[in-house]
């Protein structure tokens, strides 16, 4: 009787062993995927205050592009705004494709709609680019969607 019991408790307390043995391992597993996660985003508010910085240079480049500035300018420009996306993309920031794309409201922001005899709920314009990082909206792009014209 005394070696039933004791038979019991060990088995008993071997399965507490284990139990707390993958509460372990599912631990050591979560904090490693939230260590993964902080170190992706670490730098989201970093990137978030350079955004408008990159569309500054993207607005001065097609207002050189109009106007008679020298070429040299425009193209110092044009290198200074590659190497800030390169940089950034290093980091995970990825611009948002946007015309000619459908609409897709977990991407794009719309601001207008446009009748067209294309497509319905297709982007027309970006009025503003959106950015990803490591794939989380953290600017949607500002678009014109197509809607049908009235016939």
């Amino acid at each position: 009787m005394a070696e039933e019991i004791q038979a019991e408790q060990l088995e008993e307390l071997k399965n507490k062993w284990l139990r707390a043995l993958a509460d372990f391992d599912n631990y050591k597993k979560r904090t490693a995927l939230e260590q993964d996660q902080f170190v992706k985003f670490s730098n989201e508010g970093l990137i978030r205050e350079l955004l408008p910085v990159l569309d500054g240079l993207d607005k001065a480049l097609s207002a050189a592009g109009t106007s008679k500035v020298n070429d040299g300018l425009i193209k110092g420009l044009a290198l200074v705004g590659r190497q800030l996306k390169d940089a950034l993309s290093k980091f995970g920031l990825d611009e948002i494709a946007a015309v000619g794309k459908p609409y897709d409201a977990n991407l794009h922001e719309a601001i207008l709609q446009k009748e067209s005899s294309g497509p319905e709920n297709v982007i027309l314009e970006e009025m503003q680019k959106g950015y990803t990082l490591h794939g989380r909206v953290i600017k949607p792009s500002m678009v014109i969607v197509s809607k049908k014209g009235e016939k």
